[in-house]
């Protein structure tokens, strides 16, 4: 993998790879390449991690207005505020910021930038299965003035290539749990998993609450039993308007419970929590 002098141009080629869904060929790579970063420039790091929102704001404590005009920028801000975990105000602030006004955007932007919106909007990226996510950035990235031809050739033939082996590997699921990285790996797996882990439960809520979200409007065409929205919304006294939002925030929490779990060192294996997050990610 290539590297420059500028870490923070690394970092953004980095980015990259993960959105073309093409990084993990280059694991190892990118591991070093993140590794000499924060040795190298540790105190500039730690710098800017803690001023670099701040940074943003105004002297009322607002998010600039001028933000605004930098489109790409609010796209960024607005998909790292997904990475947020439970304490993180800010990003609790610049989420609701960046949501209010991409919306506007998306209506004063050229059409390349108007589908980027949209489709943030609509699946935040920590949100979105990782092969979704990559045929999704391929498009877009095609239309870029600043891609690699290289690049974007190889991401569309590995791309191809893994559909290929994921319809190769369903007849092979069940496998699965027989031989997943080996009889150590499994038995690790399995002792780690018997602890209840916090990644786990937070899977269980988001593929709770999802299915009941979804399922509401079906159950109430069906005429059949109460679904879980109408039985809380009788418990709770609230409208369905409130307790969707209930919901939402019962959600949010666990994904903030799912991201601190999968931040390095984690406390369990790290091919396992990716599954779990995958699995969350296509609830």
């Amino acid at each position: 993998m290539g590297s420059t002098a500028d870490p923070f141009e690394n970092v953004k080629f980095i980015d990259t790879l993960l959105r073309l869904g093409v990084s993990y060929h280059f694991e190892d790579d990118i591991q070093n390449q993140l590794e000499t970063i924060f040795t190298s420039h540790h105190n500039l790091l730690a710098k800017i991690t803690m001023n670099v929102f701040n940074k943003f704001k105004d002297t009322d404590g607002k998010f600039k207005e001028t933000l605004i005009d930098d489109v790409r920028g609010m796209l960024s801000l607005y998909e790292t505020a997904y990475l947020r975990v439970h304490g993180e105000d800010i990003l609790e602030e610049a989420l609701a910021f960046t949501k209010i006004h991409l919306k506007s955007l998306e209506n004063k932007s050229n059409p390349h930038l108007a589908k980027q919106i949209a489709n943030a909007l609509d699946q935040p990226l920590n949100k979105c299965p990782p092969r979704l996510a990559a045929r999704t950035y391929i498009f877009f990235y095609e239309e870029e003035d600043f891609r690699i031809e290289t690049l974007l050739k190889f991401a569309k033939l590995d791309f191809n290539r893994v559909q290929v082996l994921h319809k190769q590997k369903i007849s092979q699921i069940a496998r699965f749990w027989e031989d997943r990285m080996g009889k150590m790996a499994a038995i690790e797996a399995f002792k780690w998993l018997r602890k209840e882990p916090k990644s786990m439960k937070a899977l269980d809520v988001i593929s709770h609450f999802m299915n009941d979200i979804v399922s509401h409007k079906f159950e109430q065409l069906r005429h059949h039993c109460p679904s879980s929205v109408e039985c809380y919304m009788i418990q709770h006294g609230l409208s369905k308007k409130l307790t969707l939002k209930d919901f939402e925030k019962i959600l949010e929490d666990a994904w903030k419970d799912l991201n601190k779990e999968c931040m390095r060192p984690t406390d369990g294996p790290r091919d396992l929590l990716l599954r779990i997050l995958n699995y969350a990610r296509a609830a």
